[in-house]
């Protein structure tokens, strides 16, 4: 996967529509969407317009222009934290603040036996 497919794929991912939702408001067919999403093909410049409007998101989002990148296993984390239920992202950061105070707790405990 190209690092553009990959963008339209998170675009896609993060206004929580599939592809097949994709096709119903823009008529891009689903194999013709998968193929830009894999690399196997780039949308014309119309295309990505549309794109663009449908996801709200910016060129210099899409095309990565800004030099800022996410490395992949944050965007495997955003994508999977955003597919979460209110609740259960409640949970789960409660499960991160306790790994996050245990860690500080065992780095101050090797810290003091020094």
């Amino acid at each position: 996967m190209t690092e553009f497919g990959q963008a339209l794929r998170l675009a896609r991912e993060r206004r929580d529509l599939s592809q097949t939702q994709v096709m119903a408001l823009t008529g891009i067919n689903n194999k013709t969407l998968s193929g830009y999403e894999n690399g196997v093909a780039e949308p014309d410049l119309q295309t990505l317009a549309i794109l663009l409007r449908l996801y709200r998101a910016s060129a210099d989002q899409l095309l990565r222009l800004n030099g800022f990148t996410i490395p992949e296993d944050e965007e495997r984390l955003l994508s999977s934290y955003r597919a979460l239920s209110k609740e259960q992202r409640q949970e789960l950061l409660l499960v991160l603040d306790t790994l996050s105070a245990h860690r500080a707790s065992q780095a101050k405990k090797r810290w003091e036996v020094r």
